[in-house]
């Protein structure tokens, strides 16, 4: 839902836009109030009727200015208005429930609240499964074979998996649970012949029209070419000193880095034992490296050596947790290195102390029982050689071991086990994040520094900070192209990744926008400090996250886009930050800098479309994916909300009429300063008030 008004020659009428711009705020408002308390008000009668004033006031404008007069502009306001209608629709006309299968046992009745709903067929479990990864406990699908039929006939048979929903009469069918014995699971079920429609219609005419505009304005030349060359952007989218202090003892490095060679099954997924180690060591100490020592050495240091390591954790803040990995790891519960062949022919990973399976042969059975023991004895007789042709053993022992009577095998190529190695190495983001903002930071001073006192900043500064600039963002891609490979998705589904990726997509449009030669210090300084920071916040928040399988309702292509769409959006809204700042500080200290100032301005105008345009481009793809994921395209959500609030609010100086303030270069420099503390409640806030994404 978005109002956008980007064309100078729209003729808003001067005397109705203080009433438009109130109706605005008190919609604004009101969304802020709803993320906030216990009982939300979505469906009272009152909010409703504020978006019926809200669409009215569209309405009004639409006739009152002859927007139809400029197709585009016309076309998002009118979309608006379709969206809101489609919402009522689903609102007044839609039924939704939940309906319990148990194999062969036809229902046609499904519970929407406490009312019983008939349908016009009969649905029938014919089998429920739950899909692992190869070789691992981790779910990865939920997979519901069902038929439909009616008077003794099977009108449809079709599978209900995530992300892929069955659709027959205009009714919807979703996994939603299943039973524990697999013999049953539980459909939900939506029934809303138009809403989503009519919904749909508008999502693509709002992205229709905001495309027109977009690339309208670069024929026209209205974008500078820097800004030009954020289409390259949008076609990508689419498709430690060796110091050995306290008489800590462990393996010599080359022989725990043997140890890191082998491969464990931990967090869901086959890893090399060195990612093992780089989270056991994060864990307890913060980062992967203790007092020289690498990751595989501490960790082999809490295997053969507990009572000298004991007391060294650093993570005082997390001591339950940390009390608890250090056990489970000593009583060997984590280790699980040894896959099985079980009684039905797949592959189970096992660790010394777990019950092993009959059918296993006398050798194997001794084998996976006794190698802990004797890899002790070997340490203790510091025999290195023998140690490291046993890792080599049970290395061999995996990949023999590894694959299913079917032929299915549980451990990753040995291209993305090694590529996984190297990314472990080279995964510096802390140094990378102080790096980037120091360098940031500099050129920030500087460039303040030389256009306070009225001067041009030197040719051979603006070569450097782009230097830098790309060469950061070239370790970025390197980086975020290894941990894709070793994934098997792209690295956009958590958190730090998506920080990363932002941090990668500030120093591409940097770089792009420094293609004009004036102000590549200022855009170069605000790309690095925008990047560091968000390095800085993955590292801050949890060093470097696991790499797990992902949830089965995450496995989609819709994700990535999702994800990253909204992430470019931010980016450029990070962008009219800094350069806010810079505007500010500027002022302050240069009082005849009002040309810096308007040309700063512009570069931030520049910005401003295309930022709302990702938004809401971001917002309708997260949509679509919500409606094929859960049945439900929106549900009030506090992430979905509060990214419908920050759009309203960069929406606001689109309209000239309305907010002819911020047209002043100054007070549009403030603007985004202040506006932007929407954007970290959008992405960082709302996590506290709980809802669907905060997994």
């Amino acid at each position: 839902m978005i109002l956008v008004n980007n064309n100078e020659n729209c003729r808003d009428a001067a005397h109705h836009v203080p009433t438009s711009l109130v109706i605005w705020i008190i919609t604004i408002i009101t969304l802020i109030i709803s993320t906030l308390v216990k009982t939300p008000f979505y469906d009272k009668w009152w909010f409703v009727t504020l978006l019926f004033v809200f669409a009215a006031s569209i309405v009004y404008n639409i006739f009152k200015t002859k927007m139809w007069q400029q197709m585009p502009v016309f076309g998002i306001h009118a979309s608006i208005l379709i969206i809101l209608l489609g919402g009522f629709l689903t609102f007044t006309t839609s039924q939704n429930g939940s309906m319990h299968l148990a194999e062969n046992e036809p229902v046609n009745i499904f519970l929407d609240g406490e009312n019983q709903i008939q349908m016009p067929f009969y649905v029938n479990l014919k089998n429920f499964d739950v899909v692992y990864y190869p070789g691992t406990m981790s779910h990865a699908d939920y997979v519901s074979y069902v038929e439909i039929f009616d008077n003794g006939n099977i009108l449809k048979e079709d599978k209900i998996s995530m992300n892929n929903i069955l659709k027959y009469n205009d009714f919807r069918f979703f996994n939603e649970d299943f039973d524990k014995d697999l013999k049953g699971c539980t459909l939900t079920v939506q029934h809303d012949p138009w809403g989503i429609l009519v919904t749909y219609i508008g999502y693509i005419l709002l992205s229709i029209s905001m495309l027109i505009i977009f690339f309208k304005n670069i024929i026209k030349k209205r974008v500078p070419k820097q800004v030009k060359s954020l289409i390259i952007l949008f076609v990508m989218l689419m498709f430690g000193t060796m110091a050995n202090a306290h008489e800590l003892k462990t393996l010599p490095k080359d022989v725990a880095t043997e140890l890191g060679d082998i491969y464990i099954y931990n967090s869901g997924r086959i890893a090399p034992m060195q990612s093992f180690a780089k989270d056991f060591a994060c864990k307890l100490y913060g980062k992967p490296t203790y007092e020289g020592y690498t990751s595989e050495q501490i960790l082999a240091g809490w295997m053969f050596y507990p009572t000298y390591w004991k007391g060294t954790e650093r993570q005082q803040s997390k001591r339950d947790e940390v009390k608890h990995l250090v056990e489970s790891f000593q009583t060997g519960a984590m280790t699980k290195i040894f896959p099985c062949q079980m009684p039905d022919g797949t592959v189970k990973w096992l660790s010394p102390n777990d019950n092993l399976p009959e059918n296993m042969s006398e050798y194997e059975w001794v084998f996976v029982r006794k190698s802990m023991s004797y890899l002790n004895e070997l340490v203790v007789k510091q025999d290195y050689a023998t140690l490291a042709e046993t890792l080599q053993k049970i290395k061999a022992y995996q990949k023999k071991n590894g694959v299913a009577t079917d032929g299915t095998t549980s451990l990753p190529s040995d291209f993305r086990f090694k590529t996984e190695k190297i990314y472990n190495v080279w995964s510096k983001y802390n140094y990378v994040a102080y790096f980037s903002l120091f360098f940031g930071l500099v050129f920030f001073v500087l460039y303040c520094v030389f256009t306070a006192v009225g001067k041009q900043t030197p040719k051979s500064l603006a070569n450097i900070s782009v230097s830098i600039n790309w060469i950061i963002f070239a370790f970025l891609t390197f980086l975020i192209i290894l941990r894709w490979i070793v994934a098997g998705h792209i690295p956009l589904a958590r958190s730090a990744e998506t920080q990363h990726f932002m941090a990668w997509v500030s120093l591409l449009i940097a770089g792009m926008m420094a293609l004009k030669k004036d102000g590549r210090v200022s855009i170069i300084a605000t790309g690095l400090i925008v990047s560091g920071l968000m390095m800085l916040v993955a590292v801050m928040s949890s060093a470097n996250p696991k790499i797990t399988p992902l949830m089965p309702v995450l496995s989609s292509p819709l994700l990535g886009l999702h994800v990253a769409i909204i992430m470019v959006a931010y980016a450029l809204l990070a962008f009219m930050l800094i350069n806010g700042l810079a505007a500010v500080i500027v002022r302050i200290c240069n009082k005849n800098s009002m040309l810096e100032i308007e040309r700063m301005s512009e570069v931030s105008r520049n910005m401003l479309f295309p930022a709302v345009m990702c938004l809401a481009f971001g917002i309708i793809i997260g949509s679509v994916w919500a409606n094929i994921s859960w049945g439900n395209y929106w549900a009030w959500d506090p992430k979905e909300t509060w990214s419908l609030i920050t759009l309203m609010v960069y929406a606001i100086p689109l309209h000239k009429k309305m907010a002819p303030a911020l047209q002043k270069p100054l007070n549009f420099h403030i603007f985004n300063i202040l506006a932007f503390l929407f954007v970290l409640m959008t992405y960082f806030g709302v996590n506290l008030l709980g809802g669907m994404h905060t997994y």
